[in-house]
């Protein structure tokens, strides 16, 4: 197997040729794969994996912090076992199958958008076309090598149970041959068999199946370097005589004894061996024709993962897809910082190199959007009131009584890689800036959070691992699941942040009283009031200037709260 990392830039002498005719662009010597993805070449007979830069280092361009990724081209043949750990091994050949199914995963749901909103950033030719019984089976060599894997992963106990059932004969001993070939030594009066005759069994066809299974698992292993357990209870077909199999007759020796198979399992067994045996000669007579699954503009995979574990497939599709011509990566509705009613999260996906920072015209893209989400909403309730406005899906953003805004949700989500390399673990926390701060602010008036335009943006980190493994999982239930954590988690956070802030109080003031209240002391109070639930909120910002003052002010009023 062979590596490359998109965006690198690779001396062109090192990749030249690995792409065959689709390879990188060359300039001055340097080549940069701008694609993520799997490309078998048979030229070389070997798979090239293109994995994202995302599990580069910032600043060093490394791998593990260590390595070039020039270096790694050819891992078998450029490290030896103790340079290269049996964890990072493995790291590399995982993460390159989770890729694969990561972006498998994304075709298909790409597939199902409508036509004007799909990407057209997928490379696909899927050389394999394998007939049988009428049927076909479409798939890459990279579908075929995981099935088989996968098999031999899911059906430990039915292969053992074959295996024992092949060799539960082997050690009974065969009395009549022994008697009549060998000669006994007499002790005692009685005879004595130094050597025994077992009664073995010849080989049938469960067993002649399962060595050719598990000599294809070897194979795969030791030509594409996928860490694969090979039991030890065969004699394999390795070298010259494995070769003839890919030529041919493996195709020709498993129909023979197709006619064998009856079990569910041991048919599905066979037509995996069969199937990787047809393409595998398919490659041999088309030795100009490669076949690969390929994505330009990885960062868009990485919204759609996050968007698939985020948001909502309900929202308004014009607050996604806004006016100015904005694309609003992740929007969802959930329970306000404030008040009880919901509010829109927005979210931007920010996909790069391991400790990669957000740039300034990102911050301004996303306070952006939210002035967008507010002014959509705002715009529903002057055209068609409260009620028309909330059956087109608005949400109550601006409280009549004080003019105040909800405090609308901001954030951006990037990746990271888990120093463990675990894909169980989410690893959600919030992402520190160079400058030390976790979040970022833009505000018109000074010590007004309930202002249209004071904008709170907080930014995490996500390990990446966990995305992969949590896309491409069958159960929805799963991702339900997370979604719900994610989502309480991330108002957690931003509460924590305001009421660090922040000081909140709520101003007591009997309910026929408030309205005057508010009137007389608009103009002071502008942008630090929120009435909700007969409750009129007072923000105030810790340090502030004005703080100490207003506090004196209307501590006769003043309890203190704490928003949760």
């Amino acid at each position: 197997m062979k590596l490359l990392i998109e965006d690198f830039p690779y001396p062109a002498d090192k990749v030249r040729g690995l792409l065959g005719g689709d390879g990188p662009f060359e300039t001055d010597g340097i080549s940069r794969i701008s694609k993520v993805g799997y490309y078998y070449n048979p030229s070389i007979k070997d798979c090239v994996f293109i994995l994202p830069k995302v599990i580069l280092d910032e600043g060093k361009d490394t791998v593990f912090g260590t390595f070039n990724p020039t270096d790694i081209i050819d891992i078998d043949q450029s490290f030896r076992d103790e340079e290269l750990s049996i964890e990072q091994r493995s790291f590399i050949f995982n993460l390159s199958t989770w890729i694969y199914r990561a972006i498998a995963e994304f075709v298909r749901i790409n597939n199902e958008l409508p036509e004007e909103r799909r990407s057209r950033i997928v490379y696909r030719r899927h050389f394999s076309s394998v007939a049988l019984n009428g049927d076909r089976t479409d798939g890459t060599l990279i579908d075929i090598i995981l099935s088989l894997i996968k098999f031999a992963n899911e059906n430990k106990d039915f292969l053992m149970f074959v295996v024992k059932n092949i060799h539960s004969g082997y050690n009974k001993i065969n009395w009549n041959k022994t008697i009549s070939h060998k000669t006994a030594i007499i002790k005692d009066g009685r005879p004595m068999y130094m050597d025994l005759i077992n009664r073995k069994k010849q080989i049938n066809f469960d067993e002649e199946l399962l060595v050719i299974f598990y000599s294809t698992l070897f194979y795969i292993r030791e030509t594409f370097g996928f860490p694969i357990n090979i039991p030890l209870n065969f004699s394999l077909i390795t070298g010259p005589q494995f070769q003839t199999y890919l030529a041919g007759y493996g195709k020709i020796r498993l129909l023979q004894i197709k006619y064998k198979y009856f079990s569910d399992k041991a048919l599905k067994l066979w037509h995996l061996c069969y199937t990787f045996f047809a393409l595998l000669e398919q490659f041999a007579s088309n030795v100009t024709e490669s076949e690969y699954l390929l994505v330009s503009n990885f960062n868009i995979v990485f919204e759609t993962m996050i968007d698939e574990l985020v948001s909502d497939k309900s929202t308004p599709s014009a607050l996604r897809d806004q006016r100015d011509g904005k694309i609003v990566d992740h929007i969802y509705s959930y329970e306000s910082l404030i008040a009880p009613d919901d509010i829109y999260y927005i979210g931007d996906s920010k996909y790069y190199k391991i400790g990669g920072s957000v740039h300034g015209n990102s911050e301004y893209k996303q306070y952006t959007y939210a002035r967008n989400v507010i002014h959509y909403n705002l715009d529903l309730l002057v055209r068609y009131g409260e009620e028309g406005a909330a059956a087109r899906g608005a949400l109550p953003y601006l409280d009549k009584l004080t003019d105040g805004y909800n405090v609308t949700p901001n954030f951006f989500i990037s990746a990271e890689i888990d120093r463990d390399y675990s894909y169980n673990e989410p690893g959600i926390h919030l992402h520190r800036a160079a400058d030390g701060k976790t979040y970022a602010v833009t505000k018109h008036f000074e010590n007004r959070l309930f202002d249209r335009d004071t904008l709170w943006l907080s930014h995490y980190d996500i390990n990446f691992l966990y995305v992969l493994a949590l896309f491409v999982s069958p159960y929805q239930s799963i991702r339900e699941e997370f979604k719900e954590s994610l989502r309480i988690r991330f108002r957690k956070h931003i509460i924590g942040l305001l009421n660090g802030m922040y000081e909140f109080y709520t101003i007591n003031i009997g309910e026929e009283d408030m309205k005057d209240f508010v009137n007389r002391n608009f103009r002071e109070l502008t942008g630090k009031i929120f009435h909700f639930n007969n409750i009129l909120l007072l923000a105030l910002e810790k340090g502030h200037e004005d703080t100490l003052k207003l506090k004196d002010k209307y501590i006769q009023y003043l309890s203190d709260y704490k928003l949760v």
